[in-house]
């Protein structure tokens, strides 16, 4: 039996196989057609009818495509996979030598000869992803230890295939979602963070907890930003030896500020406050610091930089006005109601002139004006000072030209000063001759007449289209739209026009100055380290009134003065040169990019300015450098600090005080790996664990995961898929006895490596007559299509074979189409007749 068998099928089928079907739908289509075929020959010969019955079975089942499929295959030796952690918590120093030593020493080990058995090992190193081989000449230094990621790369990279182990040297600090997502979990894992490894895992610890003691500072807490001469805390986070006295120092830019001493509790934790006051505005750099012992396990980790940016909360304003008026409501509502603002007003209501008018003192509800005191010793507590209408000459009786010396002094040292016109500002009031004249950004002197009374509407500038003071709605072309809509102005101070440096933002429409300029009506400069502003009309308030009167709202007028405020009290936001670093914490050796911008006064990008900068080191050696701004303004340097500490930049990009600008930025050695020190013994043990059913404490191993095999047999499983229409009886019985000069078909030869591919047959051109062939008319043969089976892959190391073509006869044998069969009749076949008709 298992001969006739053989001989129908070609070769007796594998054992252990299955029949497949490669297109039960072609089967099933098939069959239908035909049932239709046998149906419509009922009325023939039984022995016909059965031949046909046989042929279109045949023709269905080959439609299908049967193939008796077995699988086979050879076990090859399972490797050894090691995974050691090469970040820089394994460099940390304990008693013996820094923990490496121990993970060297396993390595070699297992990587000895002979050791792990015929399959081989491979070593990977791991820190935030995998790298093969062992870790290189730099040491153990990477930045980041993820083990999920370190699995899931070993899963990926040997899948399909069974490794004899894993094996995972590390001490357990996981910076990764695995760790946490351990420590967190109330049920099952993600596996994407636990991925189904193809091995049984096993873990060795090290490093050892009770020698990882290290006095640290852990984290300073300053939130980030201070306000101006407003006390704010530093509050540092301390670990180290229980029950142990620590002295704390807190210095700013190197320079020693305060110490305190901090008492360490039961755990070795301590913490201790800082009280700062900031007197300036901008960045600068704290830094907290414990002392460094000989055996410090962890040196870097023993001081914490960190940077504070100081704004202001309030805007501290003193508000001068000669004589109450509209412009001097509208102003003083406006800053009393802005809560950011810190408001001292002065409004003159009697003068030198009114002692004679007749009124007692007492008979007054009136304060004598303190102008002494206030532009002297207070001057310097106020970020503003507006000087509205206000005429000095009745009051500075005495030393006039030292206290208005004080003025022009602060606003060089960094103060800020707005005058407004009226008949008492400007010429009108006489300060060509005094030393304000100096940095106001107008020019004074001007002889009859002092004013114009003409009402006029603005007009705004090139550069007033620029500047953060009139930029009311964000886009040029709906400024230019607002300040054209604005109410008329009653008239304005004449001046003989901008000073050097300065910039006009809003000018008359039609006047001259006798320079021939127009005639500037809001005008800023930067004089030192402070800034300067001069509205040459007194009638700001239309802006507001006038507009809320026909619909329109007060903001034009609110957006003005709140923009002109934080122009003038020199948010760092707001120079015309900055400069900015990439990152203000930096850690020792890592780059940081400088970026400069420079502006012009009406805040147009400056192209091809030479800006000279220099980066000054905390032991104050310097790295000068000289850089070109781009069409954008912009220019950047690229350092590399080698020195822990405060590192502080300074830029110039012209000769003027306004035309330079500074930052600050930190160096540590505080490597984010080495914020915790003491190996996790816990976190070890729950992998394990959750990998297999043995504890991994104190470099145990964790045992191979259950329903798998302990150890390596990967298979490399070649398929044989057998086509049974390839069988010679079926093929003959499909195809009709073989013709004489054509051959007997070859049967095709098992495969025992690897699958084997259904490829096409040799092909021929249209009307070339086969080989052997009888005479007469060349038969059509259309080329079947390619079905190729499904090609293995195999690990790299599984010893996989190269995969065999069946022949071009094994090609032919199989090749058949539909269209084949119908340009081919059956043998079997007969014209067909009509039935007689019956009588």
């Amino acid at each position: 039996m298992s001969a006739v068998l053989a001989w129908l099928l070609g070769g007796l089928p594998a054992p252990g196989g299955h029949l497949a079907w490669a297109h039960p739908q072609a089967g099933w289509i098939g069959a239908g057609v035909a049932l239709l075929a046998l149906l419509l020959q009922l009325r023939r010969r039984p022995v016909e009818v059965i031949a046909w019955a046989l042929a279109l079975a045949a023709l269905a089942v080959a439609a299908a495509g049967p193939s008796w499929v077995a699988e086979g295959g050879r076990a090859v030796p399972g490797r050894l996979v090691v995974l050691v952690d090469g970040s820089a918590s394994m460099g940390v120093r304990e008693a013996d030598g820094p923990r490496s030593r121990r993970a060297e020493a396993l390595l070699a080990r297992l990587t000895a000869p002979g050791s792990v058995g015929p399959g081989g090992v491979d070593v990977y190193t791991f820190d935030e992803d995998l790298r093969p081989g062992p870790p290189g000449p730099d040491g153990y230094t990477g930045r980041g230890t993820d083990i999920g990621v370190a699995l899931a790369r070993v899963a990926d990279r040997y899948l399909g295939q069974e490794l004899r182990g894993i094996v995972l040297i590390t001490d357990g600090l996981d910076r990764g979602a695995l760790r946490r997502a351990v420590k967190e979990a109330a049920g099952p894992l993600d596996p994407e963070l636990a991925p189904a490894l193809p091995g049984p895992l096993t873990i060795y610890e090290v490093g050892r907890p009770s020698e990882a003691t290290d006095l640290a500072v852990e984290d300073v807490r300053a939130g980030g930003f201070a306000f101006l001469r407003t006390p704010f805390a530093l509050t540092a986070r301390l670990r180290g030896e229980p029950g142990a006295r620590v002295p704390v120092t807190l210095r700013r830019e190197g320079r020693l500020v305060a110490t305190r001493t901090a008492r360490l509790d039961e755990d070795g934790r301590g913490e201790v406050v800082f009280h700062v006051t900031p007197m300036k505005v901008g960045r600068f750099a704290w830094e907290v610091s414990v002392p460094v012992a000989a055996d410090d396990p962890v040196p870097g980790n023993n001081a914490f930089p960190v940077v504070v940016r100081v704004v202001r909360e309030r805007t501290r304003v003193l508000q001068v006005c000669g004589s109450p008026s509209y412009d001097e409501k509208f102003l003083r509502l406006f800053l009393k109601e802005d809560p950011s603002v810190d408001l001292v007003s002065f409004f003159i209501l009697r003068t030198q002139e009114d002692f004679g008018a007749g009124w007692r003192s007492d008979e007054l509800s009136l304060i004598a004006f303190p102008y002494e005191r206030l532009f002297s010793e207070d001057l310097a507590s106020f970020d503003l000072v507006i000087l509205q209408n206000f005429d000095y000459a009745p009051y500075f009786v005495f030393d006039a030209d030292a206290l208005l010396g004080n003025l022009a002094d602060y606003v060089r040292e960094g103060g800020a000063l707005a005058m407004l016109g009226g008949d008492r500002s400007f010429d009108l009031g006489d300060y060509a001759s005094t030393p304000l004249a100096e940095v106001l950004p107008v020019r004074l002197g001007v002889t009859a007449p002092k004013a114009d009374e003409t009402p006029f509407r603005p007009a705004l500038t090139e550069a007033g289209a620029a500047h953060p003071i009139t930029r009311l709605l964000g886009e040029a072309a709906e400024d230019a739209a607002l300040w054209a809509s604005l109410p008329e102005m009653d008239g304005l101070n004449l001046t003989l026009g901008p000073a050097p440096g300065a910039a006009v933002l809003l000018e008359h429409p039609s006047l001259r100055t006798p320079g021939g300029e127009p005639e500037p009506v809001l005008a800023v400069r930067e004089v030192g380290r402070g800034r300067t502003m001069a509205l040459t009309v007194d009638a700001s308030w239309r802006w507001s009134f006038s507009q809320a009167a026909v619909g329109k709202g007060n903001q034009a007028y609110l957006r003005f003065w709140k923009n002109a405020m934080r122009w003038l009290v020199a948010d760092p936001e707001d120079r015309r040169v900055q400069v900015a670093p990439s990152r203000e914490n930096v850690l020792l050796g890592d780059e940081v990019r400088l970026v400069v911008r420079v502006r012009d006064a009406g805040y147009q990008p400056r192209e091809g300015v030479t800006v000279r900068g220099r980066a000054v080191a905390p032991d104050g050696e310097e790295r000068r450098f000289e850089l070109t701004t781009d069409a954008a303004g912009e220019a950047s340097w690229t350092l590399r600090p080698d020195a822990e500490g405060a590192w502080r930049v300074h830029v110039r990009a012209g000769s003027g005080a306004g035309d330079e600008a500074e930052t600050v930025f930190a160096v540590s050695s505080r490597d984010p790996e080495l914020a915790e020190i003491a190996p996790d013994t816990a976190f070890l043990q729950a992998l394990a664990a959750l990998y297999g059913d043995r504890g991994a404490a104190g470099g145990g191993a964790a045992g191979p995961r259950p329903g798998r095999r302990p150890g390596g047999a990967p298979g490399l499983r070649p398929v044989r898929e057998p086509g049974l229409v390839a069988a010679p009886s079926l093929g003959r019985a499909l195809r009709g006895p073989t013709r004489p000069g054509r051959g007997a078909p070859t049967r095709r030869p098992p495969s025992a490596s690897g699958p084997l591919r259904r490829a096409s047959g040799p092909t021929r051109s249209p009307g070339e007559r086969p080989s052997g062939a009888r005479g007469g008319r060349p038969r059509r043969r259309t080329d079947p299509p390619v079905a190729r089976a499904p090609t293995l892959e195999a690990g790299p190391d599984a010893g996989a074979r190269p995969v065999r073509r069946p022949s071009p006869t094994a090609d032919r044998r199989r090749a058949f189409t539909w269209e084949g069969l119908v340009d081919k009749p059956l043998p079997h076949a007969r014209p067909w007749k009509q039935p007689p008709s019956c009588c």
